[in-house]
């Protein structure tokens, strides 16, 4: 059966760098790191709704093969992203993806979100100053990240018991340590 493992969470957080360790540590794993959408208005919201579908079509179709599908963000991060910064309301989409994907889960398939948070601003700061891919308007801060975080304990606190989702605090653990907690979720043999 296929195994799908999402991290999620706010910029600085460590997602990127934890699914890089995933992918290069564990055999068979697929890493997918989804594109942001830009766009705004109808013609970001068809392009979005119009990429996420054509994902849960794909997933749905391998739901019998056993594969490891790792994502870094999946719809979930547009959810987060399009009440925060875009102009369209993702709501209505957002909810069938919950439906698709717990749909998918009633068939077998293992779905595990893994959402890592980080509370300690100074090691926030830290953090974002690497050099990372800015997102259109959305400004590098510990404030930004700290409302993008909001958003996303908000939505997680809010879904249904379909899918298991899992929080793991990253204050003061290095990758290695948060690596560790995901592999130990996941039951991945390293």
């Amino acid at each position: 059966m296929l195994n799908i493992t999402i991290i999620e969470g706010a910029r600085g957080t460590g997602k990127s760098t934890v699914v890089s360790k995933i992918r290069q540590s564990i055999p068979e794993v697929t890493l997918i790191n989804p594109t942001g959408f830009h766009l705004d208005g109808d013609d970001g919201l068809t392009a979005s709704t119009s990429y996420y579908d054509s994902w849960m079509d794909f997933l749905y179709s391998l739901r019998y093969h056993p594969s490891n599908i790792l994502f870094d963000r999946f719809y979930f991060s547009e959810q987060v992203f399009s009440k925060l910064y875009k102009s369209y309301k993702f709501d209505n989409f957002y909810e069938g993806f919950n439906l698709d994907m717990a749909s998918l889960s009633h068939t077998g398939v293992k779905i595990d979100i893994i959402l890592l948070k980080i509370n300690n601003e100074e090691e926030l700061e830290k953090r974002l100053s690497r050099d990372k891919v800015a997102f259109d308007k959305v400004e590098e801060s510990v404030n930004e990240t700290m409302r993008q975080q909001k958003e996303y304990e908000k939505l997680f606190k809010e879904l249904s018991g379909a899918l298991n989702i899992h929080i793991v605090d990253t204050d003061g653990k290095s990758i290695d340590e948060v690596y560790d907690e995901v592999i130990k979720i996941k039951g991945y043999q390293v």
